[in-house]
């Protein structure tokens, strides 16, 4: 009996070792111990190797880790390669403005790390495709964020001081009863039935798209008021004036389309730019206004503004030029002594902030005029150096049709003109992108004119005047950046 039960247990030991070097090739390895049931007989019991188990998918995941490193690296490299290897764009049509220069070496630049910051800024602002790329980051990543293009400085002549910018939405109706409760606030419509009459240009449907109505094919930025900025702008011109007794300092607020092409329908989307100029106007003190509101409205059903984008014309522009030139007390040539020219097809910067197939459909002429007096223009960097001469217009040829603004050139300069006027009469003029239109029809006005760009200036702004010896200062900017965030630029100038 004994000897049978110890060959059966030699049996049963042979077997679990047969089972065991059959399993060591599996994927998952299973060992056999031996047991007895409940009437003693010897059975197999398989268990797994847990050891083997965890080795298993250590492996696994440090292949995953692999393949993470490498994707990642795959994408860094390539990052890398298009930043660096494919062509770098020199400017950006679509924001109406040159792109950051690769910086010039020096010591005294590269010991203050200018010259390190200025290499990172010209591959960030000069990326190969970049407006296909923002207009990607804008319409399908901001969206997520709940961000809007436009938001911030790319915004910045558009959107006035704490204006709450409203969602996209659609107003469709032909007869509505409006309620705003306040300019900062959300408009309900609440229609009423359609009559059988077509409805007129005041009835028009509109779309409300980024604090932008589009009604009878033309875009309007809605100007949100100043409440109360309007009275710091002031305060930062009479400081001005106060350093600067012998100049002559001039305020030119400019009004936008919301002023004269605004619909009675939609008259309570937007507050009062007029009545905003008017308290600035009331509150300069030895600073002279210039009322360029009723130059422009007195022109009005004139091509003075564009449908499409948020500059004005610049046939609005020479109107306003007249108006200072007259104010001023310096000659000012007749439109017919200039070169009219004429660029078709411009769709400009509103359709890039609404996508609004009803401005892309609907393109207009972009009209300007080219001085025929001989002129020099010299033109430097934001901080007064590097004199290059320069042309006063930019060929529009190879511009996009979006891009028609930046014949005037980028802002981030600045630029001296010397014109055959000689009345010994030198201008400053502190602007935003509006003033870049003023430039050519002013040569006839002034012996010297510097423009300067007041949100990339970079020197103390009474330093500069008393420099090039100005007798006469223009401030002159849209409303939305002289009761905005722009406004602070004036004073930063200032005490630089």
């Amino acid at each position: 009996m004994s000897d049978n039960k110890t060959k059966k247990s030699s049996e049963t030991d042979k077997n679990i070792s047969e089972k065991n070097n059959l399993n060591a090739s599996n994927s998952e390895p299973v060992i056999f111990i031996e047991a007895s049931d409940r009437t003693g007989t010897v059975i197999d019991v398989p268990i797994k190797n847990k050891k083997t188990k965890k080795q298993h998918r250590r492996k696994a995941l440090n292949v995953i880790a692999l393949a993470n490193i490498l994707m990642v690296g795959a994408v860094l490299a390539g990052g890398f390669a298009y930043i660096t290897c494919l062509p770098h764009e020199t400017r950006a049509d679509d924001e109406n403005r040159m792109l950051t220069a690769f910086p010039k070496f020096s010591a005294k630049n590269y010991a203050s790390g200018k010259f390190t910051e200025g290499i990172a800024d010209y591959f960030d602002d000069t990326v190969h495709k970049r407006s296909d790329i923002k207009q990607f980051i804008a319409n399908t990543l901001m969206p997520l964020k709940g961000r809007k293009y436009g938001d911030d400085e790319d915004g910045a002549e558009l959107y006035g001081s704490g204006f709450e910018k409203p969602s996209t939405t659609t107003v469709t109706t032909t007869s509505a009863t409006t309620a705003v409760t306040n300019a900062r606030t959300s408009v309900t419509t609440t229609a009423e039935p359609t009559t059988a009459d077509p409805p007129t240009e005041a009835q028009a449907e509109g779309e409300l798209t980024n604090n932008i109505l589009i009604v009878n094919k033309r875009g309007i930025p809605l100007y949100g008021g100043a409440w109360g900025t309007e009275q710091e702008y002031a305060s930062y011109l009479n400081a001005y004036k106060e350093k600067l007794p012998n100049v002559n300092v001039y305020s030119m607020v400019l009004p936008t389309q919301c002023s004269f092409y605004i619909t009675e329908k939609y008259k309570d989307l937007v507050q009062s730019e007029k009545e905003d100029f008017d308290r600035i106007a009331a509150a300069l003190q030895n600073v002279t206004p210039v009322d360029a509101y009723s130059a422009l409205e007195a022109h009005r059903d004139e091509p003075i503004y564009s449908r499409t984008d948020h500059h004005w014309q610049p046939l609005g522009a020479y109107y306003a030029a007249e108006k200072f030139a007259d104010t001023a007390g310096v000659p000012f040539a007749k439109l017919s002594d200039y070169e009219k020219v004429t660029l078709p097809g411009y769709v400009g910067t509103l359709y890039m902030y609404t996508q609004s197939n009803t401005l892309l459909n609907n393109p207009e002429d972009f009209i300007f005029y080219r001085p025929k007096t001989n002129i020099q223009v010299t033109q430097y960097d934001i901080a007064f150096n590097n004199p290059v001469a320069a042309d006063l217009l930019l060929d529009p040829a190879p511009m996009a049709n979006s891009g028609y603004y930046m014949i005037f050139g980028s802002d981030e300069r600045i630029v001296h003109v010397n014109t055959e006027c000689r009345n010994g009469r030198t201008l400053v003029i502190f602007k935003d992108s509006y003033g870049n239109a003023l430039l050519p029809v002013l040569t006839s006005s002034f012996e010297n004119i510097y423009l300067c760009d007041i949100r990339y200036f970079e020197l103390n702004a009474i330093d500069f005047i008393n420099r090039v010896g100005a007798t006469d200062l223009l401030f002159t900017m849209c409303s939305f950046s002289a009761v905005g965030g722009n406004r602070t630029s004036i004073y930063n100038n200032l005490i630089r």
